[in-house]
C-alpha cells in the first residue's frame, strides 16, 4: 500500500538530513541577504533594517525586519524595491 503524500511529507520533513539541509539553505539566504542589505545601508537605504533567520523544528524563515520592510523589499509607487530576501533566495 502506498503512503499518502501528507504522511510522506511528515516523514521526509523530519529526517535529520532534510532538517539540516533546510537550515543550511536558510543560513545561506540570510547571509546573502545581510550582505546585500549592508551594501544598501552604505547608501542610506534601509538604515535600520535587519535580517533575521528563524529556525524551528522543520522550517526556517528568513525575514527582513523593519517598519517599512514591505516597501524596502518590493518598492512603492515612488521607489523601486531592493528585493533583499527575494534576491538572496534566487526568486528575483
Amino acid at each position: 500500500q502506498l503512503i499518502r503524500w501528507r504522511a510522506m511529507n511528515r516523514v521526509v520533513s523530519h529526517l535529520e538530513g532534510v532538517k539540516g539541509a533546510v537550515r543550511k539553505e536558510a543560513d545561506g539566504i540570510g547571509g546573502r541577504a545581510s550582505a546585500t542589505l549592508e551594501a544598501h545601508r552604505f547608501y542610506g537605504d534601509a538604515s535600520h533594517a535587519e535580517i533575521e533567520v528563524d529556525t524551528r523544528d522543520v522550517d526556517s524563515i528568513v525575514s527582513l525586519v523593519d517598519e517599512a520592510a514591505m516597501s524596502i523589499e518590493f518598492g512603492t509607487e515612488h521607489m523601486r524595491g531592493l528585493y533583499i530576501v527575494t534576491g538572496a533566495a534566487g526568486l528575483a
